[in-house]
């Protein structure tokens, strides 16, 4: 045995001691003490997403096949066509109570909670192209606005957190093509717009143009609500000369009195 290894031998022993168990735990307890640890969902001190609220965070979200009630459809009138949407999740309980805390409350680690699962559903919703195309998965952006306000961008940083972990297909591209129009840069969420506003006729976003005509999209966005940013994304993205093939959401919105988990 080496030297090297010897070293690495012994290191290991002195980690399972338990004296250095101790130690361990008295450094979480001075960390939890300096910056104390609340759990994202629930409020519950010393962790940052306590194993109940995990537990019901991921059974509230499916990994494919997806229930036949998350898939549906976002009507694109111009077109005289509709964009199929697959959802991971249905918004509300803890789900919805972790997504808020992820976007508004700086809980970043969420992220990672959150990237398997669309991952998943966007391996599953890729079909094999031409030439070996790659299929470009595209987050809906965030404004400048939000973006000042959070530090980061939502939907991209899921994606990211699954491109770090190697989760996704080869075939499948991650690219933040789509951008806010000037006049919409500054503006703040669409939960805030009225329902004209978001059907509004313009289109919201503008699409970097297309290297290749009719490569495939898929679009990514945390909640749908109304529909009116898929929308307005995906005839962003045809404008530019992509093939906006599907889209995929981590939880859909229902109408009220509707049973989430049905």
């Amino acid at each position: 045995m080496g030297f090297l290894d010897e070293c690495m031998r012994l290191a290991d022993e002195l980690c399972h001691q338990r004296c250095m168990r101790w130690i361990g735990f008295g450094a979480r307890e001075v960390a939890n003490f300096i910056l104390p640890a609340s759990c994202a969902v629930c409020g519950r001190a010393d962790f940052r997403l306590c194993p109940e609220c995990r537990s019901e965070v991921q059974h509230q979200l499916h990994l494919p096949p997806l229930p036949d009630s998350h898939h549906l459809y976002v009507e694109l009138p111009a077109l005289s066509r509709q964009l199929a949407v697959s959802a991971c999740g249905a918004y509300g309980k803890e789900l919805a109570r972790a997504l808020l805390a992820f976007k508004n409350k700086q809980r970043y680690f969420l992220g990672s909670v959150f990237a398997p699962y669309l991952a998943a559903a966007l391996n599953a919703g890729c079909a094999p192209q031409r030439e070996n195309l790659p299929t470009l998965v595209v987050p809906m952006p965030s404004s400048l606005k939000a973006v000042g306000q959070r530090g980061y961008w939502p939907v991209k940083t899921m994606l990211d957190r699954g491109v770090e972990s190697g989760l996704f297909r080869a075939d499948l591209e991650c690219r933040s093509l789509l951008h806010y129009r000037f006049g919409y840069a500054m503006g703040g969420a669409q939960k805030t717009k009225s329902g004209s506003d978001r059907r509004g006729g313009q289109t919201h976003f503008v699409a970097e143009p297309a290297t290749v005509k009719g490569q495939p999209v898929i679009l990514v966005d945390d909640v749908l609500t109304t529909g009116s940013t898929l929308r307005h994304a995906a005839m962003a993205c045809i404008e530019a000369g992509y093939d906006v093939t599907s889209a995929v959401v981590l939880a859909l919105t229902r109408p009220p009195n509707t049973d989430p988990e049905q």
